[in-house]
């Protein structure tokens, strides 16, 4: 199992540290923070080592703050790096005085980032932040607790220090958590937290409009007798990482074996996977063409993915269809096709039928911009296609000298999600927020329209009801998630506007909206369950169940980290399937955004209590979400991977190394245990010690000269593995020397030797500087001397160039 290993770190003189951050630009420190040794060395009479079996606290503090700063930089008093979190080793526990259960861990975690010199020195580092011995005070019966930890840290902008002081650093939220109790050890499992003010001015108020901590896992001895009858909800129970890189338009669909498919758009190329419900399968990669908005539709009854592949000159657009299995996307059928672009796409859930709204191009003597029409196929292939009324039909006082209209959007689909939704009784609603300049000088936002195919008559109207949502102005609604009846229409920004209305009777009313909601912000997806209850995802990493009469959050659950950016293009990216919740996120690697998924699941017949979740000990994490496997937690390498050998003879590598992926050192660290080495394939003269890695290559006797590679391959315990390249240089035998007679040497007369300068006071023997470039003594050769005060000149030509033409220009 990977673990860090404490290193101590040599610490300048004071005085060196401030001559040091006054030429780095940082402001004067705070003494008592700098002076301090915490985080840097192991603190004196606290015990390094624990057992394996010690309970433990796992937390990794904030794991968006590991993934910007590229890991901690110190493990101390205990504290170690497993399997890619951070354990902390169990003290006591007791009870205070309000009856609250206390529980005290130890260790201390550090980092030391964006440092002046090679090794990281307090003081000379704009980022450094110590984090020791989390205290859990917390009431199970009320689901409430606080984290408080002793923290050192330096203000990353002012260079001030904080000093060190136990401070309250999160609130906890036990509601959406997990405990076994069923052996002597009480566990929790997957409780959620939320940086306080001082857990704040710990990272540098970096975190004050999304202060989510990495939830807890955590163990202590004895049973505690819990009653947790009261309100509980969804936790998050795993989340994968998705062989598929995350696109503009996202959508998530839920199987009829409880499975979901996940397709995206990537100019153009559509791509997807079908992940199990557990999330332990996940099919190949497939890709299929379609346009920028992704526009898709499903039948969860027959698992038949629709999309919309758009053709040009003339323009037009192909609706297909195709299987989905457990493998992936199977053959497509092409269903029909469509006149102009695609600005929207949905399925009636009820019998089937597709709607497309699509938009022609634009007559040249129009003041509305692109002509509308709507088409549904059925499900036996046939359509029918509807003119829909123009904007200035639907918008009769709009200002037609200023107005740009997009009333049923636009015919440039870049990579949002199209906002056509089917409703319970054939007809459609469609969102997309805009201004709307009118003769009286205002510019309200532009209303949902309600399309009605099979109305005789006008086949759309506005939905008045929603005009105080955006009657000052736009605010760009785009997102829009209804299940038929109950309708969310919000926007992607931060301080987001959303609006919930409901659809009965042919009539639309809107019991809430709100321009700038406490909690209904950075929205990622939406969905409603059978209570007609809004599921909704943030990117400020939790998850809400959602009251859509009051706008009230009923219940509340932390995500794993790794919704940033989620919110963007409106995706439909929240899904209810199976009773549990799926959501996308995305997770960076080198630089480049992959899709995730996330599952949350409700309590069990037995509540928040789950017999199945195992102790955290310093030797176990137990299947931590999203945790990483040993391959993604170390790399494997070789401190020289390239040997040379001679025909005939052997020569034997080093034994592989690792290194910890989350910290900014290079470890050389045994491997992990239960690694097992072995060649990838038979290299003839190459043998492995299984236990090392150490390869052992003899060359034949007769080999030629030339380079062998061998491949070595570390098979983890977990099942994952790496591999490491070894390079041989093979040289021919130096052939022997054959036997022949020595002639007698000629007698010749010795050189008259010339006199060598006596060195100089200055400890010179003599010869000019330039000897020493040219091997020779000045007057040898006066060419050289030449040559190399040539070559000199030259040099300082070339200086003095790019000194007056390229830097002073």
């Amino acid at each position: 199992m990977p673990r860090t290993t404490s290193r101590r770190i040599t610490r300048l003189g004071l005085a060196t540290v401030t001559a040091l951050s006054v030429s780095f630009g940082i402001a004067a420190p705070v003494v008592a923070g700098v002076e301090d040794t915490i985080g840097t060395v192991p603190r004196p009479g606290v015990a390094q080592e624990y057992e394996d079996s010690t309970p433990a606290l796992q937390w990794e503090i904030r794991d968006s703050f590991n993934n910007y700063t590229g890991g901690a930089t110190h493990f101390f008093d205990g504290a170690e790096l497993v399997d890619g979190t951070f354990l902390w080793p169990y003290r006591s526990t007791e009870t205070d005085a309000d009856g609250n259960t206390v529980v005290q861990y130890g260790g201390t975690v550090n980092y030391m980032k964006y440092c002046e010199g090679d090794e990281p020195v307090r003081g000379g580092c704009q980022l450094d932040l110590s984090v020791a011995d989390p205290r859990i005070v917390f009431d199970a019966a009320k689901g409430t607790g606080t984290l408080y930890a002793t923290v050192n840290s330096r203000v990353y902008l002012t260079g001030e220090w904080l000093g060190v002081k136990e401070v309250p650093f999160a609130t906890l939220d036990f509601k959406a958590g997990r405990y076994n109790n069923q052996t002597d050890t009480t566990t929790w499992k997957s409780v959620a937290g939320s940086l306080l003010e001082d857990g704040q001015k710990a990272f540098s108020n970096f975190y004050t409009s999304n202060p989510y901590i990495s939830s807890l896992a955590f163990s202590y001895p004895g049973k505690t007798e819990l009653n947790t009858s009261g309100d509980t909800g969804y936790s998050l129970a795993e989340s994968i990482r998705l062989p598929v890189k995350a696109g503009g338009s996202e959508r998530l669909y839920g199987l009829s074996d409880g499975s979901v498919l996940y397709v995206t758009n990537d100019y153009g190329a559509g791509k997807g996977v079908v992940v199990s419900h557990d999330l332990d399968t996940v099919s190949d990669p497939f890709e299929f063409v379609t346009n920028g908005a992704t526009d898709s539709a499903f039948d969860p009854a027959t698992d038949t993915l629709y999309w919309v592949e758009p053709k040009q000159e003339p323009a037009m657009a192909v609706i297909h269809s195709a299987p989905v299995t457990a493998s992936g996307i199977g053959a497509a059928t092409e269903i029909a096709t469509v006149e102009g672009t695609v600005s929207g796409f949905s399925r009636d859930a009820s019998d089937g039928t597709l709607g497309v709204l699509h938009l022609l191009p634009k007559a040249e003597d129009s003041v509305d911009d692109y002509p509308a029409r709507f088409t549904t196929i059925a499900v036996d292939g046939s359509k029918t296609t509807v003119e829909l009324p123009a904007a200035t039909e639907l918008y009769p006082d709009v200002n037609t000298g200023e107005h740009y209209n997009e009333v049923y959007g636009s015919p440039f689909v870049f990579s949002s999600t199209s906002g056509l939704r089917a409703l319970n009784d054939g007809t459609y609603l469609y969102v997309y927020d805009h201004s709307v300049p009118r003769k009286d000088g205002t510019e309200p936002g532009a209303l949902p329209v309600h399309i009605t195919p099979a109305a005789d008559g006008t086949k759309a109207t506005l939905v008045e009801a929603f005009a105080p949502a955006n009657e000052d102005h736009t605010h760009s609604f785009r997102g829009v998630a209804t299940d038929g009846t109950n309708i969310g229409i919000y926007n992607d920004y931060s301080n987001s506007n959303v609006a919930f209305l409901r659809y009965e009777n042919g009539e639309f009313t809107m019991p809430y909206h709100a321009a700038q909601p406490e909690k209904l912000v950075s929205i990622a997806g939406m969905t409603f369950n059978s209570q007609g209850q809004a599921l909704v995802s943030s990117a400020k990493n939790y998850f809400m169940v959602v009251d859509p009469s009051t706008g009230a959050v009923l219940q509340e659950a932390s995500l794993s980290g790794n919704m940033k950016g989620t919110e963007k293009n409106q995706p439909l990216a929240t899904v209810l399937v199976g009773g549990d919740v799926f959501i996308v996120d995305r997770r960076e690697v080198d630089y480049t955004d992959y899709a995730g998924i996330q599952r949350l699941e409700l309590p069990g017949a037995e509540g928040q209590y789950n017999p199945e979740i195992d102790v955290v000990t310093m030797g176990h994490t137990p299947d931590k979400t999203d945790s990483k496997t040993t391959a993604e937690s170390v790399d494997a390498y070789l401190e020289k991977n390239t040997l040379e050998v001679t025909a005939g003879e052997s020569v034997t590598a080093d034994k592989v190394l690792f290194d910890e992926t989350t910290t900014t050192d290079r470890e050389a660290a045994a491997a992990p245990e239960g690694t097992v080495f072995s060649l990838v394939s038979d290299v003839e003269g190459a043998s492995i010690d299984e236990k090392t890695g150490a390869v052992t290559y003899t060359a034949a006797a007769d080999a030629p000269t030339g380079e062998i590679s061998v491949s070595v391959k570390a098979m983890f315990k977990d099942g994952s593995e790496d591999t490491v390249d070894l390079t041989v240089k093979v040289t021919e035998a130096t052939p022997a020397p054959t036997s022949t007679s020595t002639p007698a040497p000629t007698s010749t007369s010795s050189p008259t030797p010339t006199s060598t300068p006596e060195p100089s006071s200055s400890g010179s023997n003599g010869k000019s500087i330039f000897s020493g470039l040219s091997g020779k003594a000045v007057g040898s050769s006066l060419l050289s001397l030449v040559s190399i005060g040539g070559i000199l000149a030259l040099i300082a030509g070339l200086f003095h160039y790019i000194n007056t033409n390229i830097l002073h220009r």
